[in-house]
């Protein structure tokens, strides 16, 4: 059986692994953490109107009922194109075709006061770090002395 290793389970690793037909590829999929985000409603967790766990789903009990995946928590170190195999911080998983789908990063252009002042929300994480911060410019309003 043919081999595919998806690195990512963002919405395009998600959804290649489900177009596949079940049973037809062994399957792996490499994400550096354990559960798959829903980043339309990251602005509703940064507001305090969803909790963090309506946004974010375990990888593993989404591909449950798929005997032909299998999931790896790792970072991927890097990728032998010639001799097909994805190296990870938890080994080498051969394969005979790889998909990338990593996501996105923000660009800040060079800018670095903009990226070290920003708060991205591109995460469940930094969905609830805007929550904090929100919440704490709150509180440092109300008790600030007048």
């Amino acid at each position: 059986m043919k081999k595919i290793v998806v690195i990512g389970c963002g919405f395009g690793g998600l959804q290649f692994v489900n177009h596949l037909k079940k049973g037809l590829f062994d399957i792996i999929v490499i994400d550096k953490i354990n559960h798959h985000q829903f980043p339309p409603l990251f602005y509703q967790v940064a507001a305090s109107q969803i909790e963090p766990s309506t946004v974010s789903f375990p990888i593993r009990k989404i591909f449950q009922k798929r005997r032909d995946v299998r999931i790896r928590l790792a970072n991927v170190l890097s990728v032998n194109g010639e001799k097909k195999y994805v190296e990870t911080s938890v080994g080498r998983f051969p394969c005979d075709y790889l998909v990338l789908a990593t996501g996105t990063r923000t660009n800040f252009y060079g800018n670095t006061e903009i990226e070290h002042n920003s708060l991205v929300l591109k995460s469940t994480y930094q969905a609830i770090n805007v929550r904090n911060a929100i919440l704490s410019n709150f509180e440092k309003l109300l008790y600030a002395e007048k």
